[in-house]
Formats: C-alpha cells, sequence, structure tokens
C-alpha cells in the first residue's frame, strides 16, 4: 500500500514538472502587419487627378492564405506555417486597405475607397483584383501574382485585364520581418501599376474634353446657378461649381472637367 503510494506520488510529480516546462518553454507569438508606403513628395498625377474616385475591391485571396499563420514555401507542392508569427489582422482586410493606401499615394487623390462597403460613394473607377499567391518560396523571394480589371461607372465590361506576377528578394536566412516588408513592397509594386493604369484611362477621358454648357445646365437643375448657360467659365459658373463641389465632398476647385461633368450627370 505504501508503496503504491509512493509510485502514485512519484509520477504525479513528474507529470507536474513536465507541465510546468512546457508551461515555461511556450514562445510567445509575434504579430505582424504589412506596411503601406510614404507618400511621395511628387505623386503620379493627370489633370484633374486629385477628383478621381477610386473603389478598390473586392480583393480574393487563395484559402491558404485564409489563416492567421505566416505561410511560406518549403517547395512548390509544400507549405510551412509559421505558428508563432502571425498575421495581426485577416490578411484580406489588411491587403486591400494597404493597397487603397497606396494607389491613393500615387494618384494623388484623397477619394480612394475599399470595396465592399455599405455606403458606396459614385466612383470614377473600380478595381477588383484576384491573387493567386502572397507568399515566399524556398528559393528565398517573395511573389506575388495577381490579377486586376477595372470598371467605370458605366461600363458592364471592364476597361482594362492585366495579370503580373511581382517578385521580391529576400536576404538569406531571413526572418519573419524581413519577410513581410518584402511582401510590402510587392503591394507597392502592384499599387504602382494599377495607378499608371487608372491615370492613363483617366487621361484618355480628359482628351475627350467636357461640354460646359452641360455642366451649366446641369448645375442648374441641381440647384447652383451657374448664371447663363452659355458655355463661357465665368466667375459665377466658377462659384457654383465651388458650391456643388463643398456640397459633394469633393476637393474643391472651381474648374470645370470632365469628371465634374460626369459626376453632375449621373448624380440625383
Amino acid at each position: 500500500m505504501t508503496t503504491r503510494y509512493k509510485m502514485r506520488s512519484l509520477a504525479c510529480g513528474l507529470l507536474a514538472l513536465a507541465l510546468a516546462g512546457c508551461g515555461g518553454g511556450t514562445e510567445p507569438s509575434s504579430y505582424y502587419l504589412l506596411s503601406a508606403m510614404p507618400a511621395p513628395e511628387a505623386p503620379i498625377r493627370s489633370d484633374m487627378s486629385d477628383q478621381l474616385a477610386v473603389g478598390v475591391g473586392p480583393i480574393s485571396l487563395p484559402a491558404y492564405l485564409d489563416r492567421p499563420q505566416l505561410v511560406t514555401r518549403a517547395s512548390p507542392n509544400r507549405l510551412n506555417l509559421a505558428e508563432f508569427d502571425r498575421w495581426a489582422e485577416p490578411l484580406r482586410d489588411m491587403f486591400s486597405r494597404t493597397l487603397a493606401e497606396d494607389i491613393s499615394s500615387l494618384v494623388g487623390t484623397d477619394l480612394v475607397y475599399v470595396l465592399p462597403r455599405r455606403d458606396t460613394p459614385a466612383l470614377d473607377y473600380q478595381v477588383p483584383v484576384e491573387v493567386f499567391r502572397f507568399d515566399r518560396d524556398a528559393e528565398g523571394q517573395v511573389k506575388l501574382l495577381a490579377r486586376w480589371s477595372i470598371f467605370d461607372d458605366e461600363a458592364s465590361e471592364p476597361l482594362l485585364i492585366r495579370r503580373l506576377l511581382i517578385r521580391e528578394p529576400t536576404p538569406p536566412e531571413s526572418g519573419a520581418e524581413e519577410i513581410i516588408v518584402a511582401l510590402s513592397r510587392a503591394v507597392e509594386t502592384l499599387a504602382r501599376e494599377i495607378a499608371r493604369d487608372l491615370q492613363g484611362l483617366a487621361g484618355q477621358a480628359a482628351l475627350s474634353g467636357y461640354d460646359l454648357t452641360t455642366i451649366q445646365n446641369a448645375l442648374r437643375s441641381r440647384g447652383f446657378d451657374p448664371g447663363p448657360s452659355d458655355g463661357v467659365i465665368g466667375p459665377q459658373t466658377r462659384k457654383a461649381i465651388r458650391r456643388y463641389q463643398a456640397a459633394r465632398n469633393v476637393p474643391v476647385t472651381g474648374e470645370p472637367s470632365p469628371q465634374l461633368q460626369k459626376l453632375l450627370t449621373r448624380t440625383p
């Protein structure tokens, strides 16, 4: 009886030590965020680009990335999950927001919105993005493979579709933070390509010009008196434009533009 009691006590003691050892050696998790690029001193601009309203999204990511752990590739067919290196929020939300912030900085407009959202404003362009790959491979390269389309507010078919594989090198034996920095650079490169496409489309639209008489008539119908609808940009027309822009919460310039005409003629 005594021997059995001693054996039981010894077993319990060893188990307690084992559990204590496991608890004391648990590695704390680290949490990471993608970083948006700093706003450039000279953004890529076209005429009136600061009035462009752009919706970025929806963004789709492959299911293997839908997890809190940082994912890397051990081989083309095998993944590694870093149990203690984790995203601080769902990756799709973070990717969407970072891409939108980068596009906003590059195009030079504050009117960039992440889609979907509950109250979608009037948009000049919408950019859905499909991501096929977003990880670091066994050779040390971060790879972002994505396809995006650009729609305007009137077209049911995309104005443009592009697909691109972006590569960013990382140093040998990189830690999680170095990998996250390279992933952020890849998102920035994607934003640069999309920004160039948006600027190109906006530039083409600007070449088609605008009809000032149409703008004046539309302003009057919305209660902003531009004076006579004579196709002449005078002080009263500029004042009406500024009042309308302020009411619509868009940059106040007082200048007519194709974007202004589109905004006036598509809103109730």
